[in-house]
């Protein structure tokens, strides 16, 4: 199961009101810590436990105190510090060496859920969004952004009014093409689901994409024609592609219709004499993909499966949109 927040959220908006919620979220870190400001996770009168907060060392303590918010309804924060011998932290064995500001508030109607339904809509929508939420759990609130090259970005804690109010840019699940449904197509699927991505998965031949291989795909493409490819990217908001076909007609048709869309992260399984083979029956070049375009795909991490290569591939996607060093490439 994805640990994306739109993942939780989606998981928590049917049951917002058929249980007692807390939202426990992280609003200042100091030194090494296993998650930063705006991680989020949140808790029910049920059991439920969505998401993750730390290694999973925290989360014992963490759960006690949210049961005592659910119990009186009043908002707390907790400070975890891993070097302080006396600090249930230091005595969980944390490791990290870091300290962890926690604010653990009631999540009702009360307080409109602290706009975090407002959140889900705007991220299952595609759209990104700034949610602020004060640390006392008082007042959430939701703004929908109109940039949608908006790029992963720090949480930030301000003072307004004499309120600490956390900052968090929430963006959307990465939304991913597979070209080709044959077995190494899989364990893409597979991997980019556990990241939280949004699958689509195309593949003109009747013989393959069969849907009870692909169970984690969002999205199974059924039209076969390139225009049927086209207004499906169009109409979902495709932000990456990988092109695993092993067939050259299929690949060259995609690539000509991904040139004509503004894809963040392009990917082409094979090695560099393929690319040109590819590009020339396309009828196209290098200067046709403004954006990262990989061929040979992912990063060179000395693996030949199609687990290895499914791992190199989303690494060196995840790492474009995170603005991270793509130099390791093959």
């Amino acid at each position: 199961m994805s640990n994306h927040v739109n993942h939780l959220l989606a998981q928590w908006l049917p049951l917002k009101n058929k249980h007692k919620w807390v939202l426990g979220f992280i609003f200042k870190t100091e030194g090494s810590c296993y998650r930063k400001a705006g991680a989020m996770m949140l808790f029910s009168d049920a059991g439920h436990q969505l998401g993750i907060l730390s290694g999973g060392c925290l989360e014992s303590d963490i759960v006690k105190k949210a049961q005592r918010v659910m119990t009186d309804g009043v908002s707390r924060t907790a400070v975890y510090d891993d070097e302080d011998e006396e600090d249930i932290a230091f005595k969980l064995g944390v490791g990290c060496g870091g300290v962890v500001h926690l604010a653990l508030v009631p999540v009702n109607e009360s307080n409109q859920y602290l706009s975090l339904d407002v959140v889900s809509k705007s991220l299952s929508n595609g759209k990104a969004c700034e949610w602020r939420c004060a640390v006392d759990g008082t007042l959430g609130e939701c703004t929908e952004l109109e940039d949608h090259s908006a790029t992963p970005r720090k949480a930030v804690l301000d003072n307004v009014d004499g309120k600490r109010m956390l900052s968090v840019l929430m963006l959307p699940p990465i939304h991913l093409l597979v070209v080709g449904g044959g077995y190494d197509a899989t364990f893409m699927t597979k991997l980019a689901s556990l990241q939280g991505y949004l699958v689509s998965l195309w593949d003109p031949r009747p013989a393959q994409a069969r849907l009870e291989h692909f169970p984690e795909v969002n999205y199974l493409i059924e039209d076969p024609s390139t225009e049927g490819l086209r207004l499906h990217m169009g109409e979902h908001n495709i932000q990456a592609a990988v092109l695993m076909s092993h067939h050259r007609e299929i690949d060259a048709k995609a690539l000509q219709v991904l040139s004509k869309q503004s894809i963040t992260y392009t990917a082409m399984l094979g090695p560099l004499h393929r690319k040109q083979e590819i590009m020339d029956l396309a009828g196209l070049g290098d200067t046709n993909f403004t954006q990262y375009f990989a061929s040979p795909a992912g990063f060179d991490i000395g693996g030949e499966l199609p687990e290895h290569i499914a791992l190199s591939v989303i690494a060196q996607c995840h790492a474009v949109f995170h603005t991270k060093p793509t130099h390791l490439k093959r």
